[in-house]
């Protein structure tokens, strides 16, 4: 099995030789005619084939896009052949754990960084650092740290990320026109946040319309966009304490949650729920948090024109959050030399160029592959500030290193959400999650150290 990897040249050979194929096969002789080289050739054997198969969470449209890198993949590697399963985002990470029980997985699987920890600890994914060490070639190193540590499991890489994406400013650019005010640049704190966003709201229109329609959110990369830049935080450092009982952490939900309540330039649930399209996309938020993997459904789907800034500075500092996804070779491959052969191509730079860069589909793990995205026609005219962010002040967004990552989550959303209709105070609700919260996290850390 060849270790060599895939230049960007044989990408594009590749990728028009299955074009030109097609044409190609037209001028064939038809079957069963005798080849035209005047002399008899002899048989050649059939490579053995290994079947690798992968589990993806594409859309229809971009699972096409799957297919096209694994028929290039195959062209290269006649004695391996890939099948394909692909389920919606939230069936895959319900399917996953009813496949390891009945020991059926796939050989290479999607995981998002939210469910690595439970599934390495649960024995779903095998680690891949031996492969890390031995294959110099493959360059971890070129992957952002931030990226790689959601995918760590007592020391050890288990799953390479394919995408790591930070949360940084996005806005409206008719709306700031139509209200004669500059754009958001880097010099923005977030008190010139607030003061657009008053000048900005109107009837049926607001000026801050938060992250997917969340203005209070406390989940993995949004918890970092809120309390970062006051340098608070939601978790320390190994996710076994709730933290949000820091002076830091209260000031800076009361600060967001003032942006519905006092000032009003925020929409409550009830009138972000009441707009099915999300306030975003359908173009009556003036500014909102977006991440790099939100860009193409904008791109898609918004009949305005829109860009991105810097994510404001705080009274601290800039800070962010960022989070990502990855793929891992599981426990009940039969054959990982041959996995590792599919995931080092998958995942190199020219694969993250394909995959990922080229398509505009989000921003590639690897700082070697991000221009390729940065210039794809989905990318925002700004789009360097996500790249500016990975590299400067995006850190990523707690809990990802617990087994209580789920119920934590639950219990974050539903005390947030009373923040944010106004029958809970920020003090109150704090409390409650930490009153919650903690036996949950005991109850998690203790099963961690008893398994060893």
């Amino acid at each position: 099995m060849t270790a060599k990897r895939m230049t960007r040249r044989e990408f594009l050979g590749f990728a028009a030789g299955l074009v030109g194929g097609a044409a190609l096969a037209a001028c064939a002789p038809p079957a069963g005619a005798p080849a035209p080289t005047g002399k008899e050739e002899k048989p050649t054997e059939a490579p053995e084939v290994t079947v690798l198969t992968t589990a993806h969470a594409w859309d229809i449209v971009f699972l096409e896009h799957q297919k096209k890198f694994d028929n290039m993949f195959m062209e290269r590697h006649p004695d391996i052949q890939i099948k394909v399963t692909n389920n919606t985002w939230s069936e895959h990470n319900t399917i996953v754990p009813t496949w390891a029980a009945a020991g059926t997985l796939p050989d290479i699987i999607y995981v998002h960084g939210r469910y690595a920890f439970p599934w390495n600890f649960e024995g779903i994914l095998v680690s891949v650092q031996n492969y890390v060490d031995s294959d110099e070639e493959f360059n971890v190193e070129g992957i952002w740290e931030e990226a790689l540590r959601l995918y760590r499991f007592k020391g050890e890489q288990y799953e390479i990320p394919y995408d790591h994406g930070p949360i940084i400013l996005g806005y409206n650019k008719d709306l700031f026109d139509e209200a004669g005010l500059p754009y958001p640049d880097e010099t923005w704190t977030m008190d010139d946040l607030l003061e657009n966003a008053k000048k900005l709201t109107k009837e049926g229109q607001w000026g801050w319309g938060g992250y997917y329609g969340t203005i209070v959110g406390l989940g993995n990369e949004q918890s970092e966009a809120i309390l970062g830049p006051w340098e608070g935080r939601s978790f320390n450092d190994d996710d076994t304490k709730i933290l949000l009982d820091m002076p830091e952490s209260i000031e800076a939900l009361q600060w967001w949650t003032d942006l519905i309540h006092v000032h009003k330039v925020a929409p409550t649930p009830a009138e972000s729920q009441a707009v099915p399209a999300g306030i975003w996309v359908a173009g009556v938020a003036a500014m909102f948090a977006l991440a790099s993997w939100g860009t193409p459904q904008l791109h898609e789907l918004a009949s305005f024109e829109w860009d991105v800034a810097p994510w404001p500075k705080g009274p601290k500092v800039r800070r962010t959050g960022s989070f990502g996804s990855g793929y891992g070779i599981t426990r009940d491959c039969e054959h990982p030399d041959v996995a590792w052969t599919y995931m080092r191509e998958y995942l190199s730079v020219e694969g993250m160029e394909f995959m990922w860069g080229e398509s505009g589909r989000g921003s590639p793990a690897r700082k070697a592959a991000y221009q390729s995205w940065i210039e794809s026609d989905p990318a925002p005219d700004h789009a360097e500030y996500y790249l500016d962010a990975l590299e400067n002040y995006a850190v990523t967004g707690h809990p990802y290193q617990t087994l209580a990552g789920g119920e934590i989550m639950d219990i974050f959303n539903r005390y947030t959400g009373l923040i944010q209709s106004g029958d809970m105070s920020v003090e109150e609700a704090v409390q409650r999650i930490i009153d919650e919260g903690t036996p949950v996290l005991d109850e998690a850390y203790k099963k961690l150290i008893e398994s060893g």
